[in-house]
């Protein structure tokens, strides 16, 4: 799968790294989250904090 970077990198200490798919799909690569009491997970799920200037920085690089 091909991935495009919209903002952060993970391995420059700017987690998490937000991308785009060829499908249109967002991906995200940070840290699991840990301390999430108050959600209940189906098997294979994970939580990544996206800090909101990373959110606004993707949208930006999407054109929204």
């Amino acid at each position: 799968m091909a991935l495009q970077k919209l903002s952060g990198d993970c391995n420059r200490s700017d987690c998490p790294g937000i991308y785009t798919s060829g499908d249109g799909s967002v991906i995200v690569q940070g840290p699991q989250l840990t301390a999430t009491e108050a959600l209940t997970f189906s098997e294979g799920e994970v939580t990544v904090r996206i800090p909101a200037h990373l959110i606004e920085e993707a949208a930006r690089a999407l054109g929204r």
